[in-house]
């Protein structure tokens, strides 16, 4: 977040926001009746107003849990769910304006490249490149083996991606190559790039891992 603190969503339906300096929780949203999976900020702190805690805006229209949520730079906000989609909206008017369709599998992760391009993580353990203008997909990341779960752009512009088969890899946006991989001992649920070369990576058994890219 902009001051410095980290928001967490979990399985046990709350949203919190962290003061991460000090390790303690500054702030709880309850309200959920089900896991909160996916988190974003927007730039003008629509959706979710964290430090009063209220729903300010709804929207409505896939199929099966919403897993991902990622800020357009025109104000849209894309959504990825179990229903295998991808959704475009106008937060403003609360309507779904484009749909991306091609997963044949839960889309578990997304964000935005430095190009303007949609990367999507999702259960057939490849990374998908979207030209969020047009809907088609323009590449396809592959190295995981099980589902990828979080992706996270790195301040130099690399991409990084964590996934159930217990790594974190680093790719080349470029050549779409695989450029570093780390292995952990559990699944890699959430990643965030904190500073330049460092990386926080969340896993499956609630521990936060502090990680130094060295190149």
């Amino acid at each position: 977040m902009p001051d410095g603190r980290l928001a967490s969503g979990s399985g046990d339906n709350t949203i919190r926001v962290w003061a991460v300096a000090a390790g303690v929780e500054s702030v709880r949203v309850d309200g959920h009746t089900d896991w909160a999976r996916a988190l974003r900020l927007l730039p003008d702190g629509r959706l979710v107003r964290v430090a009063a805690g209220i729903e300010t805006v709804r929207l409505e229209g896939h199929a099966g849990p919403v897993q991902a949520l990622c800020p357009l730079p025109d104000g849209r906000l894309a959504s990825g769910s179990s229903d295998n989609t991808i959704r475009l909206w106008n937060v403003a008017a609360g309507l779904e304006t484009a749909r991306l369709e091609g997963h044949a599998s839960w889309v578990r992760a997304l964000q935005l490249l430095p190009d303007g391009r949609l990367a999507s993580g999702n259960d057939d353990s490849t990374i998908r490149l979207w030209n969020v203008a047009t809907g088609a997909e323009t590449g396809r990341l592959a190295g995981h083996t099980r589902s990828v779960l979080a992706l996270c752009l790195l301040l130099d512009g690399r991409l990084a991606s964590g996934s159930w088969d217990n790594t974190i890899r680093l790719w080349d946006l470029a050549t779409g190559a695989e450029i570093a991989r780390l292995e952990l001992d559990a699944p890699i649920h959430a990643l965030a790039a904190v500073a330049p070369n460092r990386l926080v990576a969340g896993d499956g058994r609630g521990l936060l891992h502090w990680l130094e890219i060295v190149d």
